[in-house]
């Protein structure tokens, strides 16, 4: 039973069923997905930014159209190979994760960015408000990172905007110590990877935000308990995830969104945790 204290004006018995409902259709909405994706975000992706041959061959007004945004650029940039060669400072200056510096030449280049050829992607912020930044057309200086949850590696794409246009100037590959993340990512690797860990990581009650599957209109909102989960989750992001860093910081942060965005349908779900005291939980959900 859900607990008396659920705040939607509705009776419990109908909530299980919308709330179970509405796990089924999320995990009907992502059949064939791979947990350990990742992949670029489309949400401020028009069709109409894509380039046709001929603008890419001669980047035909390409910077009125897609450098205004860094998301609209990326896109762009990682699924065009003869975009990333244009736009990509070569020889590439990489740092790798013992300390040490190499090269990268254009014909080393070619599956650089293969690992994004994925079915959703992530992005963290500290709050809601800092979501704002992805719209910001002054920016001149963005990362894309690949977290690999697995051997605690971060991989910093570092791109940087020149006479308006964004250009891949540098890649660093840093250990989850290093960056200011780390108290998080040491945590979420657990997290995504130990299911009994998972469930002790849960808040006692679990806030929850959904759209009601009788009319995508309302939404159904209330708190779970952690044992009841199980039947909202459709798969939390795992394996190897994605962030971009549009200019947010997370030294010491004690709250995180991590926002989980399908390619196939533009859907997203958002994941909320907090930290209290000296342990990280999972405290909110909405999708």
């Amino acid at each position: 039973m859900y607990p008396k204290y659920i705040i939607y004006p509705i009776g419990i018995c109908m909530l299980c069923v919308l709330i179970v409902s509405c796990s089924n259709s999320q995990k009907h909405a992502q059949e064939g997905v791979d947990s350990a994706s990742v992949a670029v975000p489309v949400k401020s992706v028009k069709a109409q930014l894509l380039l046709t041959d001929e603008e890419l061959a001669g980047e035909t007004e390409y910077s009125n159209k897609v450098d205004e945004l860094f998301d609209d650029f990326l896109y762009n940039y990682v699924h065009d190979m003869d975009l990333r060669h244009k736009r990509t400072k070569f020889p590439l200056k990489e740092r790798l994760s013992d300390g040490s510096m190499r090269t990268v030449s254009e014909d080393m280049w070619h599956e650089a960015f293969k690992f994004m050829d994925k079915e959703y992607t992530t992005a963290i912020y500290n709050n809601e408000q800092e979501k704002s930044i992805t719209e910001d057309t002054s920016l001149t200086q963005a990362s894309l990172e690949r977290i690999d949850l697995v051997k605690h590696v971060v991989t910093s794409y570092d791109f940087v905007k020149e006479d308006g246009k964004w250009i891949l100037s540098s890649v660093r590959n840093l250990n989850f110590k290093e960056s200011d993340l780390s108290d998080f990512l040491s945590f979420y690797s657990r997290f995504a990877q130990d299911t009994v860990f998972r469930s002790k990581s849960l808040a006692r009650s679990i806030r929850i935000s959904m759209l009601d599957p009788e009319d995508d209109t309302q939404t159904i909102e209330g708190f779970i308990t952690r044992d009841q989960w199980i039947t909202v989750d459709g798969g939390i992001p795992e394996g190897i995830i994605t962030n971009i860093r549009y200019g947010q910081r997370y030294k010491r942060a004690r709250n995180i969104l991590m926002e989980k965005i399908s390619m196939g349908n533009g859907m997203s779900e958002t994941f909320f945790f907090s930290k209290n005291g000296r342990k990280w939980e999972m405290v909110g959900y909405e999708n």
